[in-house]
Order: C-alpha cells, then structure tokens, then sequence
C-alpha cells in the first residue's frame, strides 16, 4: 500500500501555494485592464513596491517570531503573485511602445536571457544565504532585487496611453474589450491557443518531475538537483541563441515547430531512465519551452498594438495558468501506475495539438 506521502505525491500539487499561484494568474484579465488604462512606468513602480514590502515584512517578523502562521506566507504569496503579473504586463507594454516590430523578438530574448542568468543567481545567492544564516534573511535578500528596479524603473520612458471611458462602465467595456481581441484577431487567437497548450509543460515539470525521480525510478534528491538543473540551463542556452541569432530562428510557424518538440522531449523523458538521458530529456523540454515562450511572446507584442498590450499579453498568460492548473491537477482525477505515464500523456497530448493548431491555421 501507497504510503500518504507517495499519494499526495502522486495526486500531483506538490504545494498549496503553487495553486494559489494559479488561481491569481488566471484572475489576469482584470490585471490586464489596469495596465491598459494607466502609465505602464508608475506601475512598474507601484508593482516593485508591493512586491517588496511584504518580502520585506516577512522576513522582518520572521526574526522576532519564527513560528509564524502559515496562512501569513500564503497572504504574502497573494500579493506578490498578483503584483507580479501587473510587472510583467507593463514592462511588455513598455517593450511595445519602445521597440519596432523588427526588433522586439530581439528584445524580448535579451530580456528573457537576462531574466533567466537572473534568477539563477538568485536562487543561488539565496539558498547560500539560508544555509549561513536563516530563512528571515533569505526573505529579506529576497526584496532586494525588487528595491533595485523599483528605482531603475524611474528612469524608463513611459509610452502613451490611449483615453479610456472613466468609471466602472468604462473599466467593465475595457474588460470586455480584451476579449475581441482575441475573437476578432485570427492570429493571436491561435497563438494563445498554441501558449495554453505548450507552455504549462514547465509546470507539470515542477509538480511531477520529483515524483517521478522517487516513485517511479528510486532515487534521491542527488538524482533530482542533477536533472532539475538541467532546464534552467536549456531555458538559457534558448534565450541566448534566439538573442543572437534572431534572424535565422524567426522563421514562419516556428512556434508550432518549437511546441512539437516540446511535447516531444516530454515523450522522451517519459521513457528515460539513466541520470543523463533524464538529465538530456529535462534540458530540452528547457529549452524548447522556453524557445517556444520567446518566440510567442515576441509574435504577441508584434500583433497587438499598444493600447490593448496589457489585456492581450495578461489574458494569454490567464490562460496559460488554467492550463497548467489542469495538467499539475490531473493526477487527483485519473489515476495512474506510474508518474512517467503523465509526461508521456501530456507529451502527445501537446504533439497533436500543436499539430493540429498548425493545419488549423494554415487552412483557414
């Protein structure tokens, strides 16, 4: 018999505040509004600041009282989780007013090359400072970055923004308005359609890729580091060669080919059993992934115009959170012999649908 752990593991959430995460990115469209009504540069502003200041309290009373409730972290994990999505919509909206056409595929890889080097460090940096000192300076290291560009986006030029109907009728037509958007504009459909697909494959990753390690193969934590670190360096390795050789990489359809062999990878690592070809297989859904992120989120901000660049990119990213809410939760709902049964599931599943969404789009 399955002890409770291996079921909870098998059932797929491996946290609560991973569907919090959820939950929050799919109440986007709203974010996205406010994005579109207001000055994308004080959002950035506003948005670095609540998501520094509840770091930062948290730490704070971490060091007088260690044994704080834990619905206090899921409080600070609603903020920054909502705050966060408003950031990362204005900084795109500022990309679009900043950047031509030509260029904002370029752009956005050097931004995700940077996000990436970025968060490695970071992650590095602060599980250093956890193990020398204590998780209340984790946290407060933690605000430090968000403190950084809360005073670096004071010097961004910010674009224009179109009048908006004032009120609650006016905020309500605006929500309605990014929806035709996406009714009315046959290309970001299908590439958000593409996005719900392909992209939550990162996220099924994290909730299942332990699990798999554990339950299906034997091994421990060692095994687990060694493979786990295998996507963040595919991930970079994408955004460097899109950065630098855009050109040649932005060909015609190429997310379609890019999320094929996501699914594909995800094939491959469902048969994997030896650290390194895990570790291969892990490193390429890493890059691919991201391959494919880079390259919609480039053809999104290309297609939208800048007055609805915050609904369109807000509403992908909703919907690419309600994906991936469905595949880290389907273990709950259809039960398998193995973990490595989902990633191979949801690897043919994202094969054939980024096949037809492609045969879709050519023919209509």
């Amino acid at each position: 018999m399955d002890d409770p752990g291996h079921q909870q593991r098998r059932r797929g959430g491996r946290t609560d505040i991973r569907r919090i995460e959820f939950d929050l990115h799919a109440s986007g469209p709203i974010v996205g509004v406010v994005i579109d009504r207001h000055k994308r540069k004080k959002l950035i502003i506003l948005a670095q600041f609540f998501i520094a200041a509840p770091i930062l309290g948290f730490g704070g009373f971490l060091f007088y009282t260690p044994n704080v409730p834990i619905i206090w972290l899921f409080a600070v994990v609603v903020i920054v989780s909502v705050f966060q999505v408003m950031y990362r919509g204005s900084f795109d909206g500022i990309i679009r007013a900043s950047v031509e056409n030509p260029d904002i595929l370029h752009t956005v890889a050097r931004a995700n090359a940077i996000h990436l080097l970025s968060a490695a460090m970071g992650t590095a940096a602060a599980g250093l400072i956890i193990d020398k000192f204590s998780a209340s300076y984790g946290f407060l290291a933690t605000a430090v970055p968000s403190i950084c560009l809360l005073i670096v986006a004071g010097f961004l030029t910010d674009g224009v923004v179109k009048s908006n109907a004032r009120g609650i009728a006016g905020f309500w037509f605006d929500l309605k308005s990014g929806f035709e958007i996406f009714r009315s504009g046959k290309l970001i459909r299908m590439v958000a359609l593409l996005s719900a697909v392909a992209l939550p494959v990162g996220q099924l990753s994290n909730a299942l890729l332990s699990s798999f390690i554990r339950d299906d193969l034997g091994k421990g934590s060692d095994l687990f580091g060694f493979v786990d670190a295998a996507w963040p360096i595919g991930g970079m390795l994408a955004a460097a060669s899109l950065s630098n050789k855009i050109k040649k990489l932005d060909v015609k359809d190429g997310e379609y080919l890019l999320a094929i062999m996501a699914g594909a990878s995800t094939v491959f690592l469902s048969y994997a059993t030896a650290s390194l070809s895990l570790a291969i297989a892990h490193g390429f859904m890493g890059f691919f992934v991201w391959s494919c992120r880079i390259v919609i989120g480039g053809r999104v901000l290309a297609l939208c115009r800048n007055e609805n660049v915050g609904r369109t990119r807000v509403y992908i990213h909703a919907m690419v959170a309600v994906s991936a809410m469905v595949m880290c939760l389907s273990p709950s709902f259809l039960t398998l012999e193995a973990t490595a049964l989902y990633f191979l599931y949801w690897g043919l599943f994202v094969v054939l649908s980024a096949v037809l969404l492609w045969i879709w789009k050519i023919r209509r």
